[in-house]
């Protein structure tokens, strides 16, 4: 039944990538799917007939590429590189140790060094799925759970087989294949639905920050690549002249969570709303970057540390003056920071790190103030 819920999920998953959207990470998750299958076709192989040992080295290798490939899908979601030779790596090396004891190894060839990678490749799927956008998306967390729960219980399973065997009461209670199948199905089951709406959304899934239009991010304001190369040059000459240049860095309060409650469209209309805030309330020739989702940077021209407050405060001011569109009651708030050529010189690398921290300090503190980093901190 197990082998069954993969392949029909597999099958659904594959051909749906194939048909609609045959993205860079439906590819990875359609191999993870194919994997799967293999595994399935592998252990029923074996269970048909003994004598096919080597039929659990395939399955084995196929595991360890099922939820490496659930990884690499969702590094590559993230914009990330795939890291899938490491996944072909691990996936020969327990497919070697699975093969070493021939036909006496049986049904448990190779079973701890295999739980163990796969728990390890299901730990940082499950840390990668809480990152960047698929952070922000409910399906991303949901694919964290299933993946982290992977993850847990083979490690648990890998440190039961190894202490206490295969005969133990606990091993047999709570870590046989009977029960391993069961809670495979219902983790297969949910990942298939999540990884489905997530391919399925595409770039609907991105972030108004993470689209650009031209050199403006798709809010209006600049892109991450276009704000620091304007920044770089403003900073090279602003050093020459010695004028003083301070960056204001703005991170929206609880943007997932305004995500999660409602809906992808309310997090873009928050972004998008920002973004026009800040082209009203900052200093008519400041610049204005968007480097992802909530956060931006504003360069401007000031004359003190003073001023420069007085600017984020006004941009503070307006962006709680009213609410999140007429359908959302809610209002926004921001973790503001502020670092200035005065103390921090003019690095780009420099204002951009001790803005970072600052805004990490606000956070910390529950959100909605303002903090200033007059010391130089290490990159975050």
């Amino acid at each position: 039944m197990s082998g069954l819920i993969v392949i029909l999920c597999g099958v659904s998953f594959i051909f749906n990538t194939a048909l609609n959207r045959n993205d860079p990470p439906g590819r990875l998750w359609s191999l993870a799917f194919v994997a799967g299958m293999m595994v399935a076709v592998g252990y029923g192989v074996y269970i048909v007939s003994a004598d096919a040992w080597w039929a659990i080295t395939f399955a084995n290798t196929a595991l360890v590429v099922t939820v490496g490939a659930l990884w690499s899908g969702c590094r590559v979601y993230n914009g990330r590189s795939s890291g899938f030779l490491i996944v072909g790596g691990l996936a020969l090396l327990v497919g070697a140790i699975s093969l070493l004891p021939g036909p006496d190894g049986g049904e448990w060839a190779g079973a701890g060094p295999l739980w163990l990678v796969v728990a390890a490749m299901g730990g940082l799927g499950g840390f990668e799925a809480l990152r960047g956008r698929l952070r922000r998306n409910v399906n991303g967390r949901i694919l964290a759970i299933v993946l982290g729960v992977v993850s847990v219980f083979y490690v648990t399973r890998a440190v039961t087989f190894l202490v206490a065997g295969v005969e133990s009461a606990t091993f047999r209670t709570y870590f046989d294949s009977g029960t391993t199948s069961i809670l495979n199905m219902a983790l297969i089951v949910t990942a298939c639905i999540a990884v489905s709406i997530l391919r399925a959304e595409g770039v609907g899934s991105n972030a108004v920050g993470d689209i650009t239009v031209g050199i403006h991010s798709a809010a209006g304001v600049l892109s991450a690549v276009s704000f620091r190369q304007v920044a770089t040059d403003h900073l090279e000459r602003a050093d020459r002249a010695q004028q003083g240049l301070a960056m204001i860095g703005a991170d929206i309060d609880n943007l997932p969570e305004i995500n999660t409650a409602f809906g992808r469209s309310a997090g873009d209309e928050a972004i998008a709303r920002f973004a026009d805030i800040l082209r009203s309330s900052a200093p008519l020739m400041a610049q204005i970057g968007h480097p992802a989702a909530g956060r931006f940077y504003v360069l401007a021209a000031v004359g003190s540390a003073t001023e420069a407050r007085s600017i984020t405060e006004r941009i503070q001011n307006a962006l709680v003056d009213g609410p999140l569109g007429e359908s959302y009651q809610i209002r926004l708030t921001a973790s503001f920071g502020i670092a200035d050529t005065f103390d921090h010189g003019y690095s780009l690398t420099g204002l951009t790190d001790a803005v970072s921290h600052a805004i990490v300090l606000v956070k910390e503190q529950g959100g909605n103030d303002i903090a200033v980093v007059t010391e130089t901190v290490t990159p975050l």
